[in-house]
């Protein structure tokens, strides 16, 4: 008999940008999947700063049910990566069958219990909005030669821009996936994306490999361990940044705002934020509600 499906929804707010995007993120997830016992939520933040979070983000974690874990000290990468924490989060033990990594800028409005659903073998997520590395110098050829792979035949169509037809590329903020140790090697996806990360960080002599580490490794770990992809629509991890009209926001699965300039500007924005000042304890409501007068008034501030 299979074991019961459950689902872990993770995140790292490490620093404090990323704690307070925490907040409206660990909100939304509990708001989407209130009464669903099956889902649960982590927030991973480095032993360094995590004695630094504040009485309100507890709180937050404490009503949404999040529990907060210290981050495992990040591999010996070639310089500081930021982005591999959450590699680094990925390979933590939750028990559950399955788990989504996400980042903090984002908000959810439906369950994403679907994804308990995934194959042993399977991992989902969106294609990139445009091609940010390996367009020239036949960097995806060099990229999969070094693991001794050819570049797949597969397409993958980009959401941003012209929308192009290109090697698979994924936006590393939604990431699904199934805990199902490998029957090869009994590592899990998460050590596997990390030890891929790791090897092409110190021994890929290639070009331009930051910010996008994990965005390029993410498809050679799939290939290199034979996950099949489950590519995912734009809805599931819909970007916000930049749009002309936001009053045209489709009433998407994930919102990736990336600045919460762009998220005030989106239709869904009213209700987040009210759904948000729902959920904090009433002694912090006067902290939280300066905190959205302040990202009301930044429309106009740049990035």
């Amino acid at each position: 008999m299979s074991e019961p499906k459950s689902l872990a929804l993770f995140y790292v707010a490490d620093g404090i940008r990323l704690e307070k995007q925490s907040w409206l993120l660990a909100a939304s997830l509990a708001d989407a999947h209130k009464g669903d016992d099956r889902v649960t939520q982590y927030a991973y933040a480095s032993a360094t700063f995590r004695p630094e979070i504040r009485d309100m983000t507890h709180a937050i974690y404490e009503v949404c049910k999040v529990e907060l874990r210290t981050l495992d000290e990040p591999p010996k990468w070639k310089k500081p990566y930021p982005h591999g924490n959450k590699m680094v989060a990925a390979c933590d033990v939750r028990g559950t069958s399955h788990a989504i990594f996400l980042d903090t800028d984002m908000a959810c409005t439906r369950s994403l219990a679907e994804f308990m659903d995934l194959a042993p073998d399977m991992v989902a997520a969106a294609p990139e909005g445009r091609p940010t590395w390996g367009g020239k110098n036949a960097r995806w050829t060099r990229a999969y030669a070094h693991f001794d792979m050819d570049v797949p035949q597969e397409r993958v169509r980009l959401l941003r821009g012209a929308k192009m037809e290109y090697v698979p590329y994924f936006n590393a903020g939604f990431v699904a996936f199934p805990e199902a140790k490998h029957p090869e090697d009994g590592k899990r996806f998460g050590e596997h994306w990390r030890d891929t990360a790791l090897d092409f960080d110190l021994n890929c002599a290639i070009a331009n490999k930051r910010p996008w580490l994990d965005q390029i490794t993410l498809p050679l770990t799939m290939k290199r361990f034979g996950y099949k992809t489950r590519v995912l629509d734009e809805l599931h991890n819909y970007s916000l940044s930049h749009r002309g009209d936001y009053s045209n926001t489709p009433d998407a699965v994930i919102l990736h705002y990336h600045r919460m300039r762009f998220l005030f500007q989106s239709p869904q924005w009213v209700g987040l934020r009210d759904m948000l000042i729902d959920t904090v304890p009433s002694k912090f409501r006067d902290g939280l509600n300066a905190y959205v007068a302040d990202v009301e008034s930044s429309l106009d501030v740049q990035d």
